[in-house]
């Protein structure tokens, strides 16, 4: 597959309200662009073959949820990258499906779509610096401290996928995000409310954006940027990203009209100075070209 027709694929997945997003299917068309020979209706039966495995040890759970993320993260292997989390193979589902392998947000994904084909309800949460999931209960079922009413019971309950499908209490959830940002964000509520799939794919984008980057891959890392406009297209960050990739590799057209419309989105830009010589430099080689 082309790179323009792998992102025109990705395009067509996306341009639909989100609950009608396919998100597995969305994340395997995102990865084309790596992995171009990537069969996805294979990926798709690996979740279908995990539900069907999973089956029987959530039969006679009490916690269907619960009884899944030790199946999925016990059983069946799927395990935090600890060693190697930048590696961008964390951030394909192929990738994940295959090594068993990877970080908060696609584990939570392969979660997410093994507990969809079993019924359970679950939803992702984007935490501040790490990502997890939560899962709705029938009240009569939900765990309770001794002592509490029925009324009183909490009937939602977090997961974190990247630490073995680990049990997490509101506040486990506030204590990481403390950890995560050295205290400096207080805890908020609203940040266990569930996300979309736009929501995941783009956030599953920017990891891999900042781990190109991190390599100096720019052509990996335009690749990605690319797919976040589909997501936003107007975003003014990643337009002034994409142009800066596209100077970087010497693609002076793309370059500028990119900068030029990064301009036209916020014209008061503190960086709208450096911008404008970027112009400048790469209007003066086009004109030497011509």
């Amino acid at each position: 597959m082309s790179d323009g027709a792998a992102l025109d694929a990705f395009a067509a997945e996306v341009g639909r309200p989100d609950r009608e997003v396919d998100l597995a299917r969305a994340a395997l068309v995102m990865g084309a662009f790596e992995y171009p020979d990537l069969v996805v209706e294979d990926y798709l039966k690996r979740l279908d073959d995990l539900a069907e495995a999973a089956r029987p040890a959530l039969s006679t759970a009490d916690l269907p949820s619960l009884a899944l993320a030790r199946y999925l993260f016990k059983r069946a292997g799927f395990t935090g990258n600890q060693q190697d989390y930048l590696d961008p193979r964390n951030s394909f589902l192929n990738q994940v499906l295959d090594r068993r392998l990877g970080i908060p947000i696609t584990l939570s994904l392969v979660y997410l779509e093994v507990a969809r084909r079993l019924g359970i309800d679950a939803e992702g949460v984007g935490l501040p610096g790490h990502f997890i999931v939560r899962s709705r209960l029938d009240v009569e079922n939900a765990p309770t401290s001794e002592g509490d009413e029925a009324g009183d019971r909490n009937a939602v309950i977090y997961l974190d996928p990247f630490n073995g499908g680990a049990l997490m209490e509101e506040a486990d959830c506030a204590e990481r995000v403390r950890a995560i940002t050295d205290g400096k964000l207080p805890f908020s509520h609203a940040f266990l409310s569930p996300v979309g799939a736009r929501y995941i794919l783009n956030r599953m984008l920017n990891n891999l954006k900042n781990a190109y980057a991190g390599r100096q891959d720019l052509e990996r890392a335009l690749r990605v940027v690319e797919r976040l406009l589909v997501l936003n297209p107007n975003d003014p960050d990643e337009t002034r990203n994409l142009g800066l990739l596209h100077a970087g590799l010497g693609h002076t057209r793309q370059a500028l009209a990119a900068l030029t419309r990064y301009l036209e989105l916020r014209p008061e830009a503190p960086d709208a100075a450096a911008i404008r010589g970027h112009i400048v430099a790469l209007s003066g080689r086009l004109a030497r070209w011509n």
